[in-house]
């Protein structure tokens, strides 16, 4: 029988950020996977090692080869946040697939700064132009913006522009590593910072913050 392509959370990066359901999926995998920074997680694994790059396409395809084997499939933060989850389902079928959920950066963002996140919209715009609006999101009083890139960075600051005076943007890198920054930014320091790729940009009401 074809054992089903488990697909892993692995959170916002830091080991002690994996759970246990992860690393015991992880232990018993014959091919492994994933970007390279997610493989470096498990340096005492022995499985097989596919590594994960722009190519999305390709590596599908040397998945297959290995479909009769136990394959655990990386990915960042949770497996249900803007993650290969989707492409990887897409490809094989949901029904050959397992998710196992991880702890995603917006959760550590939000815990960071001390806010629920009931009523949170996440946008990513990380690689992509978002298609949210203003008048999408001028009556939320919680944005999350997976960013990372110039291009997010800058839309960011033009959504925080238009969404005026009584909203402050909170801008959280490296979450979870030794690097790790939270700082708040107006739209036009925002327009100037060279932010990293591990970049949420969190858009808060003055209301959550008081």
């Amino acid at each position: 029988m074809t054992p089903p392509i488990l697909i892993a959370g692995c959170g916002p990066g830091h080991a002690d950020y994996l759970t246990t359901a992860v690393r015991n999926a992880v232990a018993d995998a014959e091919v492994l996977v994933g970007a390279r920074h997610l493989l470096e997680l498990f340096p005492e694994v022995k499985a097989t090692r596919l590594t994960v790059g722009a190519d999305i396409p390709a590596v599908l395809v040397e998945m297959e080869k290995h479909r009769d084997q136990q394959m655990v499939v990386l990915v960042s933060g949770d497996s249900g946040l803007f993650s290969l989850a989707r492409r990887v389902q897409q490809h094989f079928g949901r029904e050959q697939c397992q998710v196992i959920p991880g702890i995603s950066s917006v959760q550590v963002a939000c815990a960071r700064l001390g806010i629920d996140w009931n009523d949170l919209r996440i946008i990513s715009a990380h690689g992509r132009a978002p298609a949210a609006t203003v008048d999408e999101l001028q009556h939320g009083h919680k944005i999350a913006i997976l960013a990372g890139t110039r291009s997010a960075t800058m839309w960011a600051a033009d959504l925080l522009d238009q969404l005026g005076a009584d909203y402050r943007a909170m801008v959280c890198e490296n979450l979870t590593l030794a690097e790790e920054k939270i700082h708040p930014c107006d739209a036009a320091t925002l327009r100037q910072a060279n932010l990293v790729s591990r970049t949420i940009i969190m858009l808060l009401h003055q209301e959550v913050m008081s």
